[in-house]
């Protein structure tokens, strides 16, 4: 892979806004087919039209996903599988941080929807999309955690909570499915090591979040986060180290990592490199998939 991306195929999972339309661009600029695989097609079609727009390419395809349904996610596979012969990197972008969830909400498919959607949905594309990805290779998965992980920094994997039945608040619940996704990509990294397929984290810090996006909040907490953006880097910014991990012809062979905004490795909390936490995270993961 070089930085010349003209013959590679890219999917961004909830490109339709912030650091995921911004990767989307910029990856775009570069030559790549992106696909922008996201959940509402009304939101997706307006983006679309953006990135086409600025990166002035017609490489761009929009798909529709919806992260937190596994109907939805094997859709998509199949389509994608029908169309395109191959795919060289896969970011996982898209995530649920639903300030209305008050209690846990359970999908279709019976699992709570923020675990559902930063979590098990992900594994399953990945899973769906693998084959591909090792036909491809080099080829490279990009998953995304949250800097706020370090607020946490004794956070294990809760299994007798992960529906949220012993208890539930939105940001705990963000955060300990962020932090099932670093300890999927150690270990993922680790299953996939010599097939040329590369699984990297981003650890995404303190970005802006635009207007359209707190519409929806009361006042008080639109309050907080106009002052938490006056200390935010752009999406444009974060989006960066997306296409760092996805490009750069340095890091073709470079697994398991866990980078900051400045392209750097930085070290995850203690217990996510519990070998044996990964395997039950795994076992558990793939029974809730669907996985056999």
């Amino acid at each position: 892979m070089t930085n010349n991306l003209e013959n590679k195929t890219i999917i961004v999972t909830g490109a339709n806004s912030g650091i995921g339309k911004a990767a989307a661009i910029q990856l775009a600029k570069m030559g790549a087919t992106v696909i922008m695989a996201c959940r509402s097609l009304e939101r997706g079609e307006k983006a679309l039209e953006e990135v086409k727009n600025i990166s002035k390419s017609e490489k761009v395809v929009l798909m529709q996903i919806d992260m937190s349904s596994q109907t939805s996610i094997r859709n998509f596979a199949n389509t994608f599988k029908s169309k395109y012969k191959n795919l060289d990197v896969l970011i996982h972008n898209a995530a649920n941080f639903d300030h209305t969830l008050k209690t846990p909400v359970l999908t279709g498919d019976k699992i709570e929807m923020v675990f559902a959607t930063n979590h098990v949905g992900i594994v399953l594309l990945t899973h769906l999309l693998l084959a591909l990805m090792q036909h491809s290779a080099p080829s490279r998965i990009i998953t995304v955690a949250s800097k706020g992980l370090m607020l946490y920094p004794h956070l294990d994997i809760e299994f007798d909570n992960l529906n949220g039945e012993r208890k539930f608040n939105l940001q705990h619940a963000y955060y300990h499915a962020k932090l099932a996704q670093v300890m999927y990509t150690y270990d993922l990294a680790e299953q996939l090591k010599e097939t040329g397929v590369t699984v990297n984290c981003v650890r995404v810090t303190n970005v802006a979040i635009p207007d359209d996006r707190l519409s929806h909040l009361p006042a008080w907490l639109r309050k907080i986060y106009n002052l938490k953006r006056k200390m935010a880097i752009t999406p444009e910014r974060q989006a960066e180290t997306y296409v760092y991990l996805a490009a750069d012809p340095g890091l073709e062979k470079v697994t398991g990592g866990f980078w900051d905004e400045n392209n750097k490795q930085v070290n995850s909390n203690k217990n996510s490199y519990n070998q044996a936490t990964w395997k039950k995270l795994r076992e558990v993961t793939e029974k809730l998939a669907g996985i056999k």
